[in-house]
């Protein structure tokens, strides 16, 4: 009876926190489409969001503030673009990660058609 109630327990636990972080993930999602961001992907614990005039990384965690969990870069600002290993690296400072090859591909090279309007 013990392990049933200790079972039970854990399930309440699991099923609540995957709620609360499906709640966070639409917070950013609101605020990224707010921000004009029409391509964007979730990787690696964060939106990654191709903007108007932006470039915006926002960070999934327990407590989300979009304003202070957001790394926003402007298209202008961009001097140099590059891959290595799953990782777009901009200005050799800011770095973007991706779990899949395909999704660092497409991500940059949608980066490149931002930059070369």
């Amino acid at each position: 009876m013990i392990f049933i109630g200790f079972f039970l327990l854990i399930v309440v636990v699991v099923i609540s926190l995957n709620l609360y972080n499906h709640s966070n993930l639409d917070k950013i999602e609101d605020y990224l489409n707010k921000s004009n961001c029409l391509t964007y992907t979730y990787s690696k614990g964060s939106y990654k969001a191709l903007c108007e005039d932006n470039l915006i990384e926002v960070s999934n965690s327990f407590t989300v503030d979009v304003e202070k969990n957001s790394k926003i870069t402007k298209y202008e600002e961009i001097k140099d673009i590059k891959i290595k290993d799953l990782k777009i690296i901009i200005n050799n400072e800011h770095i973007l990660e991706f779990k899949h090859d395909e999704d660092v591909n497409s991500f940059y090279k949608k980066l490149e058609e931002k930059l070369n309007k």
